[in-house]
């Protein structure tokens, strides 16, 4: 798969190394490789380079629904989960959501998500900025016993994210590559051995051109989600032959008509679309470098939707953490991704494909992902789009989707595929939920779906998936505001994190929690509601974010720097304390009979039981702040 070369540890930095790679590899690359696959991608990478570009705007919709799909937009962060249940960790009512071994707040039990703070119990790791701190949180104060700087690479934004599967860490680096007037966006992948906490230890480095979307863990198997834009070496080239500015970009029409960039394209190289990566290894001082994935492993669309999709690839990596960044099976498709849902054995990636200045349809690509490679499985399109990775499902070997569809009269939809060996292929449907209304949020439950519409009063929705090829609307409860965040309870209870809204406006008015009762699908009833702030964000845009435990519910509140715990019972909910932390509250983490708060730039550590504050720690900033 890849050559290595030896070298004096340290001779070659990781800057150098990318840059070796991109200017003198990439022509033996392109050439070593001449197989009808690689040709054929060459040959669609620039055709898509010069296809005109389809220029969206809003023809055809009203202020209202302009204004309500900015708002929707804004929700594509998103990842990947599927349903779970896990036992009641104490007082209320049991956690049929999940929280991960590493913390986490995620959707799959069994599946964990990259973030930016990870624990084993005994110590937490957080990644700020531009270093890895390690609190030992078993010592009372909590201390920070360890760090570990980043450098090699000038630091880009983008996400900074991490998984922890035992005594490796795997961390997520947004950095740049290259000379300031083409610098290229890259990612790094840092394989970081804390047996030692104290002492954390690089062990290998894995650098790409791309951006970083996402990552998931299953045991020890990690599954990472990039995207690659070929075009944007090119186009700087391109813009400093035509005295274009850099910095602002481009006219996109201007560019595919105009001669010297047809000229760029033509002679590019594979490596300009499909990534290359280097990797050092820090123990051995080892260097290899070769193609990030296989020209076969790439599912192209059809050109003449190239307009659309243009030359951004999103790439899946699949490998073992407990043999480290070494091998890895990988898999990728043309376009850009919209949302991201993983299950134990297979992950999903959304597409939107514009058939109209309109609307907009969803492809959804599958990769199975029991075997030592993702394997395609087909794509399924369905009709809308998607709020975000929660708006997926797999359950007993159906797909589920649940999407908006912006043509007028706005209504919402779910949509049943079939999941075959080669093929997604759609067997039931139910359509008509929320006319004039978008989703604000979904959730999925073994055999029940919950979806959350809002205009101006907010539709709890319960279908029936028993038959999965036969969705049926059970029941429906209308109530002013909205949900923005699911989360299934035992009992049959339901909170929901969101929105108090004026009934005749629609107008929000502030962070609210709700708890619903959905024993019976027909009859769904909110018991109780408790107002929280007015004029904060939810956690609609982080579900990450948000934490339950032992029957309280912790939601933070954004921009502010509050976070609510809210006491959840079989019959309703209490706000027992509203926490005004010293900066923004990004995570909740109990453990034991601590809850330990990460701040914008500390640790503040709270008894579990009073709520009271019982210490802080500053995390350590990057040199020279």
């Amino acid at each position: 798969m890849r050559s290595f070369v030896t070298r004096r540890r340290g001779a070659l930095t990781a800057l150098a190394l990318a840059a070796l790679c991109a200017v003198a590899l990439a022509p033996s690359l392109a050439n070593s490789q001449t197989s009808t696959a690689c040709a054929d991608l060459l040959a669609y990478y620039k055709a898509a380079a010069v296809a005109p570009p389809i220029v969206y705007d809003n023809f055809g919709r009203g202020g209202e629904v302009v204004a309500a799909e900015e708002e929707e937009e804004a929700a594509f962060e998103g990842d990947a989960m599927s349903d779970g249940a896990l036992p009641a960790s104490g007082l209320g009512p049991a956690d049929l959501g999940s929280r991960s071994e590493a913390g986490t707040n995620v959707q799959v039990a069994g599946v964990d998500e990259s973030d930016i703070v990870k624990t084993n119990g005994s110590e937490i790791f957080v990644l700020r900025e531009e270093v890895l701190v390690v609190v030992s949180v078993s010592e009372d104060p909590p201390r920070v016993i360890g760090e570990l700087r980043f450098g090699s690479a000038r630091s880009a934004e983008g996400p900074r994210e991490m998984l922890l599967a035992g005594e490796r860490l795997l961390i997520f680096r947004s950095v740049l590559y290259g000379r300031t007037s083409r610098s290229q966006r890259g990612t790094q992948l840092i394989e970081i051995d804390v047996r030692a906490p104290a002492r954390p230890r690089v062990l290998r480095t894995l650098h790409t051109y791309g951006d970083f979307v996402t990552a998931r863990l299953v045991g020890t198997a990690v599954r990472v989600v990039l995207t690659h834009d070929g075009s944007e070496s090119l186009n700087a080239r391109w813009l400093e032959q035509v005295g274009g500015d850099v910095e602002y970009g481009y006219d996109p029409y201007a560019r595919v008509d105009d001669r010297s960039w047809r000229e760029l394209v033509e002679r590019s190289w594979l490596s300009t679309w499909l990534p290359i990566y280097a990797i050092e290894d820090h123990t051995s001082g080892r260097w290899g470098w070769g193609r990030l994935a296989s020209c076969d492993g790439i599912q192209t669309p059809p050109l003449e939707q190239a307009g659309q999709r243009g030359t951004l690839t999103t790439l899946l990596l699949s490998l073992d953490l407990a043999d480290g960044i070494g091998e890895w099976g990988s898999a990728g498709v043309i376009g850009a991704t919209d949302a991201v849902y993983a299950s134990t054995n297979a992950v999903y990636v959304a597409m939107r494909d514009w058939n109209t200045w309109s609307s907009a349809d969803t492809t959804i690509h599958r990769w199975d992902l029991s075997g030592d490679a993702p394997t395609y499985n087909g794509a399924a399109l369905v009709t809308g789009e998607l709020i975000n990775q929660f708006a997926m499902s797999e359950h007993r070997g159906r797909l589920r989707v649940a999407t908006t569809n912006w043509v007028w009269p706005i209504q919402s939809l779910l949509t049943v595929f079939e999941i075959d060996e080669d093929s997604l292929d759609q067997v039931g449907q139910l359509d008509g939920l929320g006319p004039t209304e978008s989703i604000y949020a979904v959730r999925f439950l073994g055999d029940q779906a919950y979806v959350v519409t809002f205009r101006q009063i907010d539709p709890l929705y319960v279908i029936d998936l028993s038959d999965p090829d036969t969705p049926v609307l059970a029941g429906e409860l209308k109530i002013p505001g909205f949900s923005s965040y699911l989360h299934p309870l035992g009992g049959g209870l339901l909170l929901g994190v969101g929105q108090n809204a004026d009934p005749r406006t629609g107008q929000p008015l502030g962070l609210q929690a709700s708890l619903f009762n959905v024993s019976d699908p027909a009859s769904p009833v909110r018991l109780d509601q408790v107002d929280l702030s007015a004029g904060s964000r939810d956690v609609r845009f982080e579900h990450r974010a948000f934490t339950y435990h032992a029957g309280r519910a912790y939601v933070p509140a954004s921009p502010t720097n509050d976070l609510f715990a809210v006491r959840v019972a079989q019959t309703g909910l209490e706000l027992e304390r509203r926490i005004t932390a010293q900066g923004r509250v990004l995570r909740s983490l109990p453990i034991g009979e601590r809850l330990h708060l990460l701040l914008e730039a500390s640790l503040a550590t709270h008894d579990l039981a009073t709520l009271a504050l019982l210490s802080g720690v500053y995390l350590v900033p990057p040199s020279g702040r």
